[in-house]
């Protein structure tokens, strides 16, 4: 199919999405099963059942997990994870009188409730498909430099994020393209079969922390398409990290909701896989009314200061605003609401900008849905917007997962959508490049990041935009002068 042939077809489905992609964007825009919505409320409540029965308790700094471990077992508990590094153990079998003993022990700072979190919003429509050929495969590879992706069969018509972030010219270069670095993406799992992903997931270490899903498998497309971001063979699409290596922690089910605990034990478990950089497309906001808040937020914290004490670099999206996809200033509504795990500490916050119909001048456009506003937002990347007078390439392109949607079988294609989700890791794949380029190096990465990027106003940090838009090749520039 020609480029002018292709894109009619998908601007069928761009039609019929504008007035609400908003609401569905951050998720790949995939079009359910007939039976999604059953199978999806099952896979909700069978995983909401297993977190019905877990606690999550936090030692108190520095104390050992042996003796609380015992005390669990004697108040008739099972310890399913111990993660002593970071002051956390998580039980299962206790009950309410139980928890509330285990609370009172000298070495044990709270003890909290599991619960189930929406991070992702539900998949609510397919803007559409694009399939690459092989003809088209065959003239991506041909005479091309190895980590040159120009040449992908989708880069010319849909990879406007790619060029103004400078990563194309940063495939250019000798080094620096992710070579030697393990970026662990927390998310809905992948498809490790598709043309683009084949061979760039470490599948030793990929796992999944969702008990009712145990594969990494990718049944609702989100990890997928944010994976296909970082890095890719760069046949179909191309990727900002085409040397860096993947691995896949699953801690999301095939409705995009996770349990609490699955979240943060992803983080430990990619931060002892000795990943350099760990994305999280994903985000919730609680309020700080809720009982539990200063629990949550505690103990998710307690994770990204293992990790970030490991060298890690953390990334995650900054989230899709509000319920109806308007964009949130979390510098202002941190004082009753907080975007989890964005606006943690040692976690890097990225927003989402969009072109406005392909228009020179627009392309660091705020994208309608994105939250923004410094402190809580700290840089941002091309999410794609599709709004009223927007075209279709405006959005972003990103590999299909097989194991989400019968249209996306074949392995080699491709759908669209915007979000935060996919802001996020385009500044993954960045951190991956810098670290590549002078490895063992990680004090100031975040800085690097923050300071190399594109200012989108004259004073920086900006009361908006933060640090600014990021800048791949400028962020190279910034670790070899260092």
């Amino acid at each position: 199919m020609s480029s002018a042939n292709r894109t009619r077809a998908l601007v069928t489905f761009a039609a019929a999405s504008i007035l609400v992609i908003a609401a569905c964007s951050d998720q790949a825009p995939l079009a359910p099963r007939v039976d999604a919505s059953v199978a999806a409320a099952s896979a909700q409540s069978s995983l909401a059942k297993v977190g019905s029965g877990r606690r999550l308790i936090a030692l108190r700094d520095g104390r050992p997990a042996a003796a609380v471990i015992a005390r669990i077992k004697a108040l008739g508990g099972t310890v399913t994870r111990s993660h002593e590094g970071a002051g956390l153990v998580v039980a299962t079998g206790l009950t309410d009188a139980a928890a509330a003993t285990l609370a009172q022990h000298a070495d044990v700072s709270d003890v909290l409730h599991d619960r189930i979190v929406q991070w992702v919003r539900p998949k609510a429509l397919k803007v559409g498909f694009v399939t690459s050929d092989a003809s088209a495969i065959a003239s991506a590879h041909r005479g091309r430099q190895p980590d040159d992706q120009s040449g992908a069969e989708f880069f010319a018509e849909f990879q406007w994020n790619m060029r103004q972030i400078r990563a194309s010219n940063v495939w250019l270069l000798k080094d620096g393209h992710g070579k030697g670095t393990t970026v662990c993406d927390l998310d809905t799992g992948i498809d490790p079969t598709h043309i683009d992903l084949a061979g760039k997931v470490d599948l030793n270490i990929s796992t999944s922390m969702v008990v009712t899903e145990p594969d990494i498998l990718d049944h609702n497309g989100h990890g997928t398409f944010v994976s296909s971001q970082i890095t890719t063979n760069g046949l179909g699409m191309a990727s900002v990290a085409p040397e860096a290596t993947l691995c896949q922690v699953k801690v999301l089910d095939q409705t995009g909701s996770g349990l609490l605990s699955d979240a943060i034990a992803g983080v430990i478990y990619a931060a002892d896989a000795k990943a350099d950089v760990i994305n999280m497309s994903f985000g919730a906001y609680f309020t700080l009314a809720d009982p539990d808040f200063r629990q949550i937020t505690q103990d998710f914290q307690r994770a990204v200061n293992y990790a970030h004490k490991k060298g890690v670099t953390l990334i995650a999206a900054a989230g899709n605003g509000d319920s109806l996809g308007v964009g949130i200033d979390l510098a202002t509504d941190q004082r009753s609401l907080f975007e989890l795990p964005a606006q943690l500490d040692n976690v890097i916050s990225v927003g989402a900008t969009a072109p406005h119909a392909q228009q020179p001048g627009t392309f660091d456009n705020l994208a309608s849905y994105s939250n923004y506003g410094y402190p809580g937002v700290d840089v941002f990347a091309p999410g794609g917007d599709f709004t009223d007078g927007s075209v279709i390439e405006d959005l972003i392109i990103g590999a299909c997962s097989s194991y989400s949607d019968p249209g996306c079988a074949d392995g080699q294609t491709y759908s669209i959508g915007a979000g935060t989700s996919f802001a996020a890791p385009l500044v993954t794949g960045e951190a991956a490049i810098i670290e590549s380029d002078t490895p063992g190096h990680k004090a100031d990465l975040d800085g690097c990041i923050f300071h190399s990027s594109d200012k989108l106003s004259r004073n920086v940090p900006n009361r908006i935009f933060g640090f600014g838009r990021i800048d791949v090749l400028g962020g190279i520039h910034c670790r070899r002068i260092d």
